[in-house]
């Protein structure tokens, strides 16, 4: 719709005027001419006239002026209500740069009143960091009557400091001269909140990024790298720029190329995420490099497809690690066979001495007693010895082949684990002990509810053996005493038999677990030199160890454990 088109009340009123007064010179005169003749009388009237024209004038004048004024003064009340109320803060400075005017909006953000702000007053409330500056800008644009923008912090009316973007336009009178400035001014500090975080967030990532220990890229839809971390120069050899508009293809041998392409290919025909995919890198010297890669797609913010955002991880140490775990296992297999041959041939030799060795032995045993008995009243006393000495050795080496057919069936023998019983197994082979012997004298010291898991054959062997050795080596003393308990140590459960037989060197206790070393003669304590070992064999089977602590003449002490995993339920120890 057009706007009817008015004439201004300046132009249509001395329009009016001056046809009025025109019309009233030119008429009056001539009227009164004709009206009258005396000359006097006319020049009187003439004069009259004149000044009732002259009072006609003064009151259009006077109703002129009082109209244009009260235009004027509500103008001026509209913009003044449109400053005092507009949104953002407006201040005004005359020629001299002293600030004269600040609009309602203004006093209620500083709190301040028009008096306090008035000239510089108003720059008491920027920040002292910023107020050189401030200052600075405000004053240069004076000098060169030039809009500005400048960004500062001012204090609020609640004392906090928040960021204003000030803008200041020089403006002219109707003269065109120079009259000064005005400017409004917009709390930016949230926008400035923002920008500090994104600032903060993406030095983060940059610092993230160029500081972890994989390398991180990202290409475009054509597989071309449009960034790259730093760490391709550690992992590769190449500087980032260098990288930059090449494809991951380009650092890869030509026949691992050709594996790949088609593999991309279809990725970027239809993009989806990938992970942990191997690829075989060449370094700039030359070397292989085995990456592992992960990426997801990126999409630009019309929702198509724009290329991938990914990792790379070098994992040749662990590739190289793997291929030589891939070598051991097949060294291990080949060791197993071996060692299945070995227990074959093991068999194949206890099968030998069971039957091949022992019956020979068998045979000389009973043609010994044979002689004996149909010879013994012919035979003199040497003879007689030389056939007792071949009897014991005969038996001897029949307790021998036992021990090793025993051995030998622990290494084979199945683990069939349980909880035992070990403090009643102990008072069972305690009580065989003196049953056999009733003449010794010996006290057995055996711990309440010492218990382990473990296969209860094994084990009573394991108990036989120790508490048997105890019993031959205190055979020489008047009160034998033996002991059987449980203690801790570092939390594990440690078995032990105590006695306060003979004894031992420590300086060859690590002969005491090797098949036939032994640390006395025969002729002082009889024995085969498998017992130990066979103790030894059974512990090691369990997952324990065995050790022993001894002093010539003050008896030994044989410690073994079991699982490591056989802890106490509870603090105490036995």
């Amino acid at each position: 719709m057009f706007r009817k088109r008015t004439i201004p009340a300046s132009v249509s009123i001395p329009a009016i005027f001056l046809l009025v007064g025109g019309i009233w010179v030119f008429f009056s005169d001539t009227i009164l001419a004709q009206l009258v003749q005396d000359k006097a009388a006319l020049t009187r009237l003439s004069i009259v006239k004149g000044w009732l024209f002259i009072l006609l004038t003064s009151v259009m004048l006077f109703l002129l002026i009082s109209r244009a004024m009260k235009e004027v003064s509500r103008s001026r009340d509209f913009y003044l209500k449109v400053f005092e109320d507009f949104p953002s803060p407006i201040w005004r400075a005359g020629t001299d740069g002293e600030c004269d005017y600040f609009n309602k909006t203004w006093l209620t953000f500083t709190g301040r009143t028009l008096e306090q702000e008035l000239g510089e007053g108003w720059a008491e409330g920027v920040h002292p960091e910023d107020l050189d500056h401030c200052l600075k800008t405000y004053r240069d644009a004076f000098a060169s009557r030039d809009p500005f923008v400048m960004e500062y912090r001012l204090r609020s009316h609640d004392g906090e400091y928040r960021w204003i973007t000030d803008s200041g336009r020089p403006f002219h009178d109707l003269n065109d001269r120079f009259a000064g400035y005005i400017g409004s001014c917009h709390d930016v500090t949230a926008h400035k909140q923002a920008e500090q975080s994104l600032s903060e967030s993406e030095k983060r990532f940059r610092e993230l990024t160029e500081n972890t220990s994989d390398w991180i890229w990202e290409v475009d839809r054509t597989m071309r790298y449009i960034y790259v971390s730093p760490k391709i120069t550690e992992l590769l050899g190449y500087a980032p720029a260098e990288a930059l508009g090449k494809t991951p293809f380009d650092f890869m041998a030509p026949d691992e190329a050709a594996r790949l392409q088609p593999v991309f290919d279809d990725l970027v025909k239809d993009p989806r995420p990938f992970s942990a995919f191997e690829n075989v890198n060449l370094h700039r010297d030359g070397s292989r490099v085995v990456l592992e890669t992960s990426a997801v797609p990126v999409y630009d913010a019309e929702g198509s497809f724009s290329g991938f955002r990914g990792i790379d991880r070098d994992i040749s140490a662990r590739r190289e690690a793997e291929e030589k775990i891939t070598l051991l296992h097949d060294e291990l297999a080949r060791k197993a066979a071996e060692l299945e041959e070995a227990n074959r041939e093991l068999e194949s030799f206890s099968h030998t001495v069971s039957h091949d060795l022992r019956t020979p032995l068998t045979n000389i045993s009973l043609s010994c007693q044979a002689i004996r008995e149909l010879c013994l009243g012919n035979m003199g006393k040497q003879c007689r010895d030389l056939m007792l000495c071949i009897c014991d050795a005969t038996d001897r080496m029949d307790k021998i082949i036992t021990s090793l057919l025993n051995l030998s069936h622990i290494s084979r023998h199945e683990l069939n684990m349980e909880s035992v019983d070990l403090s009643e197994m102990a008072r069972v082979i305690a009580a065989e002990l003196q049953l056999n012997q009733l003449d010794r004298r010996a006290a057995f010291t055996i711990a309440d509810g010492v218990t382990a898991d473990g296969d209860a054959t094994l084990l009573h062997v394991v108990m036989a053996n120790l508490l048997g050795n105890a019993w031959k080596y205190t055979a020489k003393k008047e009160s034998a005493i033996i002991e059987f308990g449980m203690l801790e140590t570092g939390g594990i459960r440690t078995y032990f038999v105590r006695d306060n037989g003979a004894g031992f060197d420590m300086s060859q206790s690590d002969k005491l677990f090797d098949a036939f070393q032994r640390l006395h003669s025969a002729g002082e304590y009889e024995g085969h030199g498998i017992g130990l070992t066979t103790v030894k064999r059974i512990v090691q089977r369990h997952g324990g160890r065995v050790w022993a602590e001894g002093e010539v003449g003050k008896g030994a002490t044989f410690y073994f454990t079991l699982a490591p995993e056989q802890q106490l339920s509870d603090s105490s120890a036995v």
